[in-house]
Parts: C-alpha cells; structure tokens; sequence
C-alpha cells in the first residue's frame, strides 16, 4: 500500500531536510495505491474489535475515525463527517480478458473496492521509499511513497492529459515541477536517467527536462529566504 497523492508530499520534504509550503499540500482527500499482484500485508498497531482480515481497510480507518463510511456499496471511496477522503486504487491489468485481480482487502461486504486507474502501473513498478513523518498532534507517521522522481514524472503526465480536470491539472504541473527541484536540489544522488526508472515509458522519462530547474534556480532554491 503506498500514498500516491498530495501526501506523499510529506515524505518527500523529510527525505530533502526541506519544508514544503503549506498551499502546496493542500488537500482534502488520500488516494492509497494497492498492488494486488502479490500478497497484501498491512503492519499496524493491534486495535480491539479489528479484524483487518475481515474489516479491511474501511475497518481500518474506523479505528482511528469512527465517522468513516463508504460512499456506496462496493465504492472505492470512505469519508468521515469532516469530508475527508480515503480513496483505494489499483493499476488497469495489463490484460483485460485475463482473471480480474482481487480488490478488497477485507472480506467484508462494506470493504473499500479499488478502483482501477490508468497510468499506475509506473508508480507500482518503480521503486519505492519510506519515511517518517510528524502527524498533526505531534505523533510519527511511517509513509511509503513512490520514488521522487516517478511521482514527478507521473504528475507531468497527468498534467499533460487533456481529461484531467483544468484546476488538478495546474496543482499536477506545480507538483511535478516541486519535486523534480528537490531531487536536483537535495536528493542529487538520485538520478533521472536511473535504469531503476525503466518502468516508466522512454517518452515520459524524456521529458524531465521540462520539469527540472535550470541549474542556477536549484543552486537558489536551497538558500535561505531572507
């Protein structure tokens, strides 16, 4: 299971050292990215009364937020009373015809069912990284995210399709743009022309150029603003 949205971006800004300006994680929704290729396993803190083998994932969140509740029946969608969003997704299968993989977690009736998304394959595919982070009340998160840079690279994409709404369209461009100058400002281990990456199609990785600072705004992009 990784975060594949805005919040991955708190990961991010813990791997560079950085803090990422708050209108830039602006969000009301998480969008978790489950692989159902291989065998599910979800390490959490023992809660009384889950059984997340049977309760899945909405049985999950249930734990932390009692107000969570699936928009539907077999939705991928959960929200609590503040309107807050927990979407499950999956990548499209690489053959329709063949058997569909498996979409809920639990086996309850009222699980969360991933949706299927284009485009998810790269980020499932890529590697991945962890991190630690500070939640609201001051208590650590642990994070998985996709790879900085196929996290940059897929937003440029999705930025690029003429389906995408106008107005998430211009977030995923700023989004792209911000992570591709803190891998070359603070990550400049991390390479784009990395053979790690070669799950994401030649033509996409091609344009990086596009989204990475020229060298003098990366240099200036590290200083302090004072």
């Amino acid at each position: 299971m990784r975060v594949v949205c805005t919040h991955a971006l708190f990961a991010y800004e813990r791997l560079a050292g950085i803090r990422i300006a708050s209108g830039h994680l602006a969000t009301g929704d998480i969008d978790l990215l489950f692989d159902a290729r291989a065998r599910l396993s979800l390490v959490a803190e023992s809660q009384p009364g889950v059984d997340l083998g049977r309760e899945g994932l909405i049985g999950l969140l249930r734990s932390v937020d009692t107000s969570f509740e699936p928009t539907g029946t077999g939705t991928f969608r959960a929200v609590n009373r503040d309107g807050f969003m927990v979407d499950l997704i999956q990548p499209l299968p690489k053959n329709r015809m063949a058997r569909t993989p498996r979409s809920r977690i639990g086996t309850s009736p009222e699980d969360l069912s991933a949706v299927e998304i284009e485009g998810l394959t790269w980020l499932v595919n890529c590697p991945k990284v962890s991190a630690v982070t500070i939640d609201t009340r001051g208590y650590p998160v642990g994070l998985v995210v996709p790879d900085p840079r196929a996290f940059a690279l897929h937003k440029a994409w999705l930025a690029a399709r003429d389906d995408r709404d106008p107005l998430k369209r211009g977030r995923d461009a700023g989004q792209a743009r911000l992570v591709a100058g803190l891998v070359v400002a603070r990550l400049p281990h991390l390479s784009f022309d990395d053979p790690a990456l070669a799950a994401i199609p030649r033509a996409l990785r091609d344009r990086a150029v596009q989204i990475l600072p020229a060298s003098n705004e990366a240099e200036d992009s590290i200083e302090p603003d004072w």
